[in-house]
């Protein structure tokens, strides 16, 4: 296809209607936000996510702590993931009871998840807040960074498909009053333009 063909809507003609004008401008506009807008929604996301997710890290890095806790008794086994397709686990670990030493000094026994190869009288770290109650590991700076990175990704795409999705309902729209318009001028022909002696 000839360039002259794809940019007919932009040269004066008589035969070039309002509405493939606005068709031209909207494939323009929808092609600009597309291949500029969408990225730099992305960006941005990526940015605002990244930022919140370093505070919540440092936020949780300040609040806990990694401590050592000695393993008074060890229970059977567990098995804590299993791969669907294989059937093989993919961790194993045993419950426990063991005591440490929180952060504020108090001296605390609970029951805690421990590696299959600790036993009692074994040594495992285990992440508390200051009261010494056992908590999740804090966020860590690589996966903070990683759902960054993939709320960025879901934004630009989600900001992609909303303007094609936006330009496909104005582009029906516009075929919609284009038919209209089609129609009254078919009217205002009348119906016998075709007829041989018709004035």
């Amino acid at each position: 296809m000839s360039t002259k063909v794809r940019l007919w809507r932009w040269r004066r003609s008589p035969l070039r209607r309002r509405s493939d004008v606005l068709e031209a401008w909207i494939g323009l506009l929808t092609a600009i936000f597309v291949v500029l807008g969408a990225p730099g929604a992305g960006w941005a996301t990526g940015l605002v996510v990244d930022g919140a997710l370093e505070r919540t890290a440092k936020a949780q890095h300040a609040e806990r702590t990694l401590v050592p806790a000695t393993v008074l008794k060890a229970g059977p086994r567990e098995v804590s993931e299993t791969d669907p397709d294989s059937g093989h686990v993919q961790e194993e670990r045993r419950t426990a009871v063991a005591r440490w030493t929180a952060p504020n000094g108090t001296s605390v026994t609970g029951t805690v998840h421990i590696p299959v190869d600790k036993g009692k009288g074994d040594t495992v770290r285990l992440w508390t807040d200051r009261t010494g109650r056992v908590v999740p590991p804090p966020l860590d700076s690589m996966t903070a960074s990683t759902h960054a990175v993939l709320a960025g990704m879901g934004a630009s795409l989600g900001a992609g498909v909303l303007l094609l999705v936006g330009r496909q309902l104005l582009m029906w729209q516009l075929m919609r009053r284009r038919l209209a318009e089609w129609e009254r001028e078919w009217e205002a022909a009348g119906q016998d333009w075709g007829r041989a002696g018709a004035a």
